[in-house]
């Protein structure tokens, strides 16, 4: 298996995936110490939905995975897995926890919108460089009609 670092052959039109797969691994770095040390917040959120202190680690441990996939080659992977999990936050936000989570002000909740618009940004960009691969390899040429296909 060969696994490049996110920089590796860094050019400056990789700006453009490159920003966003940084923005969502350290959105998603700097909870998990809080998640996986049973800071007060973290443990007052997964109370509140039913799910401490199982749910807790099982999320910390998944946002953990997805921000090392973010950081290599397999960044897609690891957008697909943060785009599930802060939507699955996000829908909490909307059902149970509130917009404002223990007087922060919203933060958390916008954490997780930039969260999801990056992670869909790094899906919908890989998506299109690979039809665009796929349809570098196909020629049309319209010019010439020998055939007769398009004649009346």
């Amino acid at each position: 298996m060969n696994v490049k670092p996110i920089f590796h052959q860094f050019q400056a039109k990789d700006l453009i995936h490159i920003i966003p797969r940084l923005i969502v691994a350290i959105i998603l770095a700097q909870t998990l110490p809080f998640k996986f040390s049973g800071a007060e917040e973290s443990v007052w959120i997964f109370n509140q939905i039913g799910w401490e202190p199982w749910g807790r680690y099982l999320i910390a441990s998944i946002e953990t995975v997805s921000t090392i996939l973010l950081l290599t080659n397999y960044y897609i992977f690891g957008a697909i897995i943060s785009l599930s999990i802060i939507s699955a936050a996000n829908f909490l936000h909307f059902t149970k926890l509130g917009f404002i989570v223990n007087d922060d002000g919203g933060l958390l909740f916008i954490l997780s919108i930039i969260v999801i618009f990056c992670s869909l940004w790094i899906v919908l960009h890989w998506n299109m460089q690979r039809v665009e691969s796929k349809a570098a390899n196909f020629e049309f040429d319209w010019g010439d009609d020998e055939d007769g296909l398009f004649d009346d």
